[in-house]
């Protein structure tokens, strides 16, 4: 069941009305400009079958393109492939959910002091009647603690999440674990200490190096200090981490559009073992949701978050995951302009072509 339904009207007069199949995901020119204004109209391409024209039905595939502008700003960044949505237009609404989701909808059922908390509250009417699935291995993850949960801390985690979703979306179903999945959830997290551990390196020795706007003068030597430092540590030249520090060497060079990648990983000359942890499990939930575009296919969970530097990374790069000989998951993803801002078309093809070396 959709959670909405569409009504068009237009300047000739005529009307059109759906239930929406699909809704084209948007991308970051539309989360920077419903950043500045909340009330900003942004065109979104919705399809559907079999829509109701001026009162009559016709049979068939439609497709509109319509100026929408929300009740509210969107607070929830609902993650696809290709881009993002409003959580309520992502299709199949199946949901992996992050810590500061549950931890808003605690705080609004509570009636605590949350930022924006009626324009999650009007959001989330969408699923009053239920019609989504949603799980909260995400904040599992995460668990509260500001470093690697132990198993019970996990499945404790895991299970508060279960509640708090239940209590605030009562008709939806949300997602149980038995001990089997505990465990499988549980090797999948420790399946990426080594990794976790070299990338947490890499960032405590890159931070400083970017914690300030690098003067273009610079930029060859500083991006010399990073490419050996990952190599060093065996952190992969094009992972999502190495991006996010490069983001913050080609950031703007007046400085007037915030680095995407100083947003997520918040590079600091006193960068701690407790900052690395918590931008790289952002890191890490981009790629479960590229993973999981894998596994499910037309049927992937969607990662929900409130945190706008993670949808705009996950945009910016366009991450996808791919499965060409069904073993092991390779991610693919694109460098543009939004990224690194500071290079033209010729040199992010050069910097692709060092991150592949």
């Amino acid at each position: 069941m959709a959670q909405f339904s569409f009504r068009g009207e237009f300047d000739s007069g005529d009307s059109i009305e759906f239930v929406p199949k699909l809704v084209h995901p948007l991308g970051v020119a539309e989360l920077r400009a419903l950043h500045q204004d909340g009330q900003t109209a942004v065109e979104l391409q919705l399809e559907a079958d079999d829509p109701t024209v001026n009162g009559e039905l016709q049979v068939g595939r439609a497709r509109v393109k319509a100026k929408v502008s929300f009740n509210e700003p969107p607070i929830v960044f609902a993650l696809v492939r290709g881009g993002w949505l409003p959580f309520p237009f992502a299709m199949p609404p199946r949901f992996l959910v992050d810590r500061n989701v549950v931890i808003s909808l605690r705080k609004l059922r509570l009636g605590q002091t949350l930022s924006r908390g009626q324009a999650l509250e009007w959001w989330t009417k969408f699923f009053e009647q239920g019609s989504a699935l949603f799980n909260p291995l995400p904040y599992a993850f995460e668990s509260g603690h500001r470093r690697k949960p132990t198993m019970a801390e996990f499945v404790a985690a895991y299970g508060e999440g279960v509640a708090e979703l239940r209590e605030n979306l009562p008709k939806c179903e949300i997602v149980r674990f038995q001990d089997a999945h505990y465990r499988a959830a549980y090797a999948q997290f420790e399946a990426f200490d080594r990794r976790n551990e070299r990338e947490s390196e890499f960032l405590l020795r890159t931070s400083a190096l970017v914690a300030e706007r690098v003067p273009r003068q610079q930029e060859r030597k500083v991006l010399h200090s990073i490419m050996n430092a990952a190599d060093h540590l065996g952190v992969v030249r094009a992972a999502p981490v190495t991006l996010a520090v490069l983001s913050c060497l080609f950031e703007d060079v007046h400085g007037n559009l915030p680095s995407i990648g100083r947003q997520i990983i918040k590079p600091k000359r006193a960068y701690t073992a407790t900052d690395s942890f918590n931008a790289i499990s952002d890191l890490r939930h981009i790629e479960l949701a590229a993973a999981g575009q894998v596994y499910f296919g037309e049927d992937a969970f969607a990662l929900c978050t409130c945190d706008r530097a993670i949808a705009l990374l996950w945009c910016a790069l366009s991450l996808r995951g791919e499965s060409p000989t069904g073993g092991a998951i390779e991610f693919t993803f694109d460098l543009t302009t939004d990224l690194f801002p500071r290079l033209a078309e010729k040199e992010i093809l050069e910097l692709k072509m060092l991150l592949a070396a």
